[in-house]
């Protein structure tokens, strides 16, 4: 994968002047068979001028981000046609943002701007569709194109979604091993009544073990479902307190744990409420993950729950540790697949994101700080909630 230099990817460019925009894209449409050729086919087309604004989109692209009129894009930055969150928190929109040099999109385009040369990448962002954080994965190739003296620059893009035929296969999948694991664990619960007294606690051991196990196949198949538009909600009522003390006995013994302390604010706040209790608890359990593999050896990790609006609407369940994360993972830490822990990581934030926005119909975020450290929050709507 190219990659630019992020010490540069600060990009400050200025934009083309109306003017020139209008004639960079009556050349471009100039072009023979410029529009039918991209339009028939299945890639995703856009094709930006130096000043990394859009001049031409094919009908797959404009199929993709939801637009009507290809009007709608002329003259904008990537970042501000997908509706990147990061888009407008800089000076002149999409580039100008201090996460925006940590975006392998941008910075795979700015590889091909400043060599010349084809550049290929993947990225992985967050946008706002019908209000909703959602996460949008794509591989992008970066082709420069010459047009009477003027430099244009085709970028497709490849969206990563699974296939059909891949998630039948997950379906079958979850659905065998879930029952062998659960199988196992039954074999060993009843085995545990009837072995000597000496061995009971392995016995015991063994028996959590595939608790544990069950659990987290459950929750990748929990995370698959939601990908794929299939997870059904199963709303109970639950107490918020009790949500907490189970999530901490649950991780009391992981090994993230070792030399640490998993505490519960003493201010909890209980509060009946009706919500999917399968959801809450393997958002708060990533949150506690999290919060303990960034924790240093005798640190502590505290849960709680309060009300913080006037209006007493929402209930706010939060995890606490004392460490500080660092700029680039703070703007990066709820994209899909990203992780400070190595490859094949970093679904455990972005499924915090997924089930407690999308379906839970809340809203997940942290805050970070040098000296309080890092808490990591979801806020649910209190509607149906009554006071214990």
């Amino acid at each position: 994968m190219n990659t630019h230099d992020v010490g540069t990817s600060y990009d400050r460019r200025q934009r083309c002047s109306n003017e020139n925009l209008k004639k960079q894209i009556h050349d471009l449409y100039e072009l023979p068979y410029l529009r039918q050729g991209l339009d028939a086919t299945n890639s995703m087309i856009l094709i930006l001028n130096t000043c990394r604004q859009a001049v031409f989109a094919n009908k797959a692209y404009l199929a993709m981000m939801n637009i009507q009129e290809i009007s709608e894009l002329m003259g904008q930055r990537p970042g501000e046609i997908i509706k990147c969150v990061h888009a407008y928190d800089g000076l002149d929109g999409c580039g100008t943002a201090d996460a925006c040099k940590y975006c392998n999109g941008m910075n795979t385009i700015l590889t091909a701007m400043n060599s010349n040369k084809d550049s290929i990448g993947e990225f992985s962002h967050i946008n706002t569709r019908h209000g909703y954080e959602q996460n949008l994965n794509l591989s992008i190739y970066v082709s420069p194109l010459k047009v009477k003296k003027e430099m244009f620059y085709v970028v497709s893009f490849a969206n990563k979604n699974d296939s059909v035929g891949k998630r039948m296969l997950e379906r079958t999948f979850f659905h065998d091993i879930i029952n062998k694991a659960g199988a196992l664990k039954g074999i060993v619960s009843l085995l545990k009544e009837d072995v000597p007294a000496i061995i009971k606690p392995e016995v015991e051991f063994v028996e959590e073990a595939f608790q544990s196990l069950v659990e987290d196949i459950q929750s990748q198949k929990y995370l698959t479902d939601a990908e794929n538009k299939q997870l059904v909600l199963q709303l109970s009522r639950i107490h918020s307190c009790e949500q907490l003390q189970s999530v901490s006995k649950l991780y009391e013994g992981h090994d993230a744990a070792r030399h640490k302390t998993i505490t519960i604010d003493r201010g909890c706040i209980n509060k009946e409420l009706y919500t999917d209790q399968r959801l809450l608890r393997r958002i708060l359990g990533n949150m506690v993950k999290n919060a303990l593999e960034a924790s240093d050896e005798g640190g502590i990790v505290t849960l709680g729950c309060n009300i913080d609006d006037e209006k007493n609407e929402w209930i706010t369940f939060w995890v606490h540790n004392d460490n500080y994360m660092d700029e680039r993972v703070q703007n990066f830490v709820f994209h899909r697949s990203f992780s400070t822990k190595g490859d094949g990581r970093g679904l455990g934030t972005y499924s915090m994101k997924l089930f407690g926005e999308k379906f839970l119909q809340g809203k997940v975020d942290f805050v970070s700080d040098t000296d309080k450290g890092t808490r990591f929050y979801i806020k649910l709507p209190l509607k149906t909630a009554v006071s214990e």
